[in-house]
């Protein structure tokens, strides 16, 4: 929930989400035929942009992850969505940050065939010296001739469209278990605030059928977007990855000025708790000075109620290497115990006030 009383809310008219076109896809019974648009569309046509009396918003997400217990309270339904302002280094879920459904191929799971190429229409499939699969996604039309036609499930479509009311009722179907496990459903991606319209009319929803709410994201967006989306949300979790706004542009391509500068209007207009996330990355954001400066920031920050230390996650290897991607971090190891146990000391010591801080996410 929202206090809002700050009129730099609307000081910014420009928003990541607004910029993406309005669809033109549809999913046939056939299969994927683009409509010339480069968008897939799944269902009915939508109005668009978003109309308060029909309330239809469209978005484009992933998928909806059940039983997640690491992204809020209790059991809950995780949706994945799709844009991201930021391009982090140790990203750990890259096909989520185009804001477009785009089809991915996973060379792991490709015979060679050359079934792909053949299909392509407009003839940007190729094999390459070496008989593997090369393509180019930007030429992409996303038409879906080659999905048909690809056995082994190599190439998949990444993204779907769908508006606010058939997500939640996507989302409803899990209610037995985040209602029994004291849980609700967190919107992630991504990032959320990338689709504030749509994300807000998603949480809106949710929120009248009496489900808890939460969001993740990193709050590199204008405040009327944050404010936007946070009028429907019961808890945030937030990133921050680095207190030097140098180092911080470094790790993921966007200073930290808006993100600390949103952090402290929220302590003020925001109603719900605050919840830090630092994914600790080896050799940038781990040392003692930066965890201790950011736990020093939080102190400041009434709602925040817990720092969660993110040890660094080396599973997101695999998925490189299926996409033929040699992945910066390959071969980068975990934080040890005895590590995160000092880092865990140096936030608990910080001021004192923070009742949930974890390793691991896990409340």
């Amino acid at each position: 929930m929202i206090k809002t009383k700050d009129s730099s809310a609307n000081a910014s008219n420009g928003t990541i989400g607004a910029s993406m076109s309005n669809p033109y896809c549809a999913k046939l019974k056939s299969g994927f035929t683009c409509l010339g648009g480069g968008r897939v569309r799944y269902g009915r046509q939508v109005a668009s942009p978003h109309k308060k009396g029909d309330k239809m918003v469209s978005g484009i997400v992933k998928n909806i992850e059940e039983n997640a217990v690491h992204d809020g309270s209790g059991i809950r339904a995780l949706g994945f969505m799709k844009g991201c302002i930021m391009h982090c280094r140790w990203c750990q879920n890259p096909e989520l940050i185009r804001p477009d459904p785009e089809i991915w191929y996973n060379k792991v799971l490709c015979k060679e065939c050359g079934k792909c190429v053949e299909a392509c229409p407009l003839g940007i499939l190729t094999l390459d010296v070496n008989n593997k699969f090369a393509g180019h996604k930007d030429e992409c039309n996303l038409c879906g001739e080659c999905l048909k036609v690809c056995d082994p499930g190599a190439l998949s479509l990444v993204g779907e469209e769908i508006t606010s009311d058939e997500w939640v009722k996507h989302f409803m179907r899990y209610s037995l278990y985040f209602n029994h496990g004291k849980g609700g459903v967190t919107l992630s991606g991504g990032d959320p605030i990338y689709q504030p319209e749509f994300s807000a009319e998603v949480l809106r929803q949710l929120q009248e059928k009496g489900v808890h709410t939460t969001i993740e994201s990193a709050l590199h967006y204008p405040y009327a977007d944050v404010l936007k989306v946070l009028s429907h949300c019961d808890t945030l979790i937030a990133d921050i990855k680095h207190m030097n706004s140098e180092k911080h542009k470094w790790g993921t391509g966007v200073g930290n000025k808006l993100i600390l500068e949103n952090f402290k209007k929220l302590d003020r207009d925001f109603e719900g708790e605050i919840h830090i996330h630092i994914p600790l990355v080896p050799g940038f954001n781990d040392d003692d000075e930066n965890i201790r400066r950011t736990a020093d920031f939080a102190c400041m920050l009434d709602k925040v109620v817990g720092i969660d230390l993110l040890p660094f996650n080396t599973l997101p290897v695999a998925k490189f290497e299926a996409l033929g991607v040699d992945w910066e971090y390959k071969g980068v190891e975990m934080q040890s115990k005895e590590r995160l146990k000092e880092l865990f000391e140096i936030v608990t010591s910080s001021c004192g006030k923070f009742s949930c801080t974890t390793i691991g996410g896990l409340w």
